[in-house]
């Protein structure tokens, strides 16, 4: 079994275990905001770096911001999916085919990083603009340890790209329905705002300043970028608000 195996089944429990400890003690927004960052991505792009190389790393990570766009719609689909009354499979279904649409078509563009960070904006402002909006106040969510204990043996199945964004709302919707998926898939957006600036460094940086200065550039663009959407990108609680 490979390191990248062995890390990713790591990182995924890990990731989906904070996040949902954090929607446990501040709600389903925050919990989003983990979600979205690049708990599991970013280190996993730290070993290709390290076994093929700074070039190789940089083309990755611009494919990884392009497919943001992907994201973005997989967000759309399912909590447009959980607001008008559907399982969550069926949500999850419809999420996954936007997903595979705009992935493959950003794919197919063979984008450099400015286009792919175009694309992953473009993802990120019709999923801040086209999401449901929460219509009740925020509260913490009372998780059960069972459920915390199926979220990660679900995590460790789901290890392809969404993986947060597959495991996390079909739990918010199935057992919080679909306004905290609402706020849920919002928090998500803030945290995929750090995700796009930590790849866009890498592509931009990483044959220029090695593996150590673009990673190091890359964390802290990240949290830059999820520190000001957090605080610029309000998650309402009532229908109208911004």
């Amino acid at each position: 079994m490979s390191v990248e195996t062995l890390l990713r089944l790591a990182l995924v429990p890990a990731a989906i275990w904070l996040a949902t400890l954090a929607a446990r003690r501040w709600g389903h927004a925050v919990s989003g905001y983990l979600g979205g960052l690049p708990l599991i991505g970013g280190p996993i792009t730290l070993f290709i770096a390290i076994d093929h190389g700074d070039a190789f790393a940089a083309r990755s990570a611009t494919f990884t911001l392009a497919a943001i766009l992907g994201q973005g719609a997989h967000l759309l689909a399912f909590a447009h999916a959980s607001r008008i009354g559907a399982a969550w499979p069926v949500a999850l279904a419809a999420g996954w085919t936007g997903f595979v649409a705009a992935a493959l078509l950003s794919a197919s563009l063979e984008p450099g990083p400015y286009l792919a960070l175009m694309l992953a904006i473009t993802g990120l402002a019709a999923a801040w603009f086209g999401l449901p909006r929460p219509r009740l106040p925020a509260v913490p969510a009372r998780i059960p340890a069972i459920e915390m204990r199926l979220r990660l043996v679900a995590s460790g199945v789901l290890l392809s790209v969404p993986v947060t964004g597959s495991i996390m709302p079909p739990f918010t919707l199935a057992l919080y329905g679909a306004d905290s998926v609402a706020r849920l898939t919002r928090g998500f957006v803030v945290g995929l705002t750090g995700f796009t600036a930590f790849f866009f460094v890498i592509a931009t940086t990483a044959v220029a300043w090695g593996t150590a200065g673009a990673f190091a550039a890359a964390v802290g663009g990240a949290l830059l970028a999820a520190f000001f959407a957090s605080r610029n990108l309000r998650i309402s609680t009532t229908v109208g608000e911004g």
